[in-house]
């Protein structure tokens, strides 16, 4: 029993050993094209002065503050209070995001109070030419 267990277990591994690398090359391929995105996440950024951004780090923290420099291996970020320098490498970030509402999301906003109050000043008219009767 044993020496039947001993060998399908070569068996797999000699069948399995060529998928190996194969996998291997997709994960870092995958990493790859990542800090391809953060980088141009980060430039996009820095061109539309869009510099306050939260950063989640692969370490599970967070970093808060304005990007000031980019480089071909990372970034620098500057803390707003104390006005520290870090600097990131786009292999250690997660995600880059915008700090508060976007410009969408304040947009959408402003038209719902705006047709709130439009389709209240309509209601009011309304109500207020029924009570005073037809005007013919």
């Amino acid at each position: 029993m044993k020496r039947t267990l001993t060998t399908l277990f070569l068996a797999f591994t000699i069948a399995l050993a060529p998928f190996g690398p194969t996998v291997r090359g997709q994960q870092q391929s995958a990493h790859a094209s990542q800090t391809t995105k953060l980088k141009a996440e980060v430039e996009r950024r820095l061109n539309r002065k869009e510099e306050r951004v939260k950063v989640k780090l692969r370490n599970g923290s967070e970093v808060k503050g304005r990007i000031t420099q980019t480089s071909d291996n990372g970034f620098t970020l500057t803390n707003e209070k104390t006005g520290s320098h870090s600097d990131l490498a786009y292999t250690d970030v997660i995600d880059v995001e915008g700090r508060g509402m976007s410009k969408k999301k304040k947009i959408l906003i402003a038209t719902g109070i705006g047709a709130g109050v439009l389709i209240t000043v309509v209601a009011l008219t309304f109500r207020n030419l029924e009570i005073r009767g037809p005007i013919f």
